[in-house]
């Protein structure tokens, strides 16, 4: 089993898809889902993936800069390495560990052994996240693309939280 439960999981993904609480609970209405009780599923999953997040940033010694709980992302520096590393919760995925670096094993991006595995976290965080890439955004090696989605997460919009009948 995943991290989050089946309702916190539906919620999580409705929330990154840029609905509110009320438009997520009005679609669930049929099975008596509150805006109230889509709001603590909500605050619940955000809270699980923090400690996750937490943790992860902990077990690797970080020191933690940012804590987005609510985009699923940390952004930390590890100073053993001198390198920005953001960490991203993802459904697919799992919690992703991503050092910002310019090559592996000083091969770039054509050349990489990873380069496949790194395509696909990369287009994982991109889809569960809603994220959209500019043209030449698309084109760059997966360490600059690398850059460009994660500085997106950490800059995406939020939806609010809105009561019924309001505007």
């Amino acid at each position: 089993m995943g991290l989050l439960s089946t309702h916190e999981s539906i919620v999580w993904q409705e929330f990154q898809k840029g609905k509110n609480t009320s438009s997520i609970a009005e679609e669930y209405k049929a099975v008596d889902w509150s805006p109230a009780y889509v709001s603590r599923v909500l605050n619940r999953a955000r809270k699980k993936i923090a400690k996750t997040l937490t943790e992860h940033a902990n077990s690797h010694r970080l020191d933690i800069e940012t804590l987005l709980d609510y985009k699923g992302l940390l952004i930390g520096y590890d100073y053993q390495t001198s390198a920005q590393v953001y960490i991203a919760y993802t459904e697919k995925l799992g919690t992703i560990v991503w050092y910002k670096h310019d090559s592996y094993a000083g091969k770039l991006c054509p050349d990489c052994p990873k380069e496949e595995e790194c395509r696909e976290t990369l287009d994982t965080i991109i889809k569960e996240h809603n994220i959209s890439l500019r043209a030449d955004e698309e084109t760059l090696c997966m360490t600059n693309q690398s850059i460009a989605v994660f500085n997106k997460l950490a800059a995406k919009e939020t939806p609010r939280y809105k009561r019924q009948g309001g505007d």
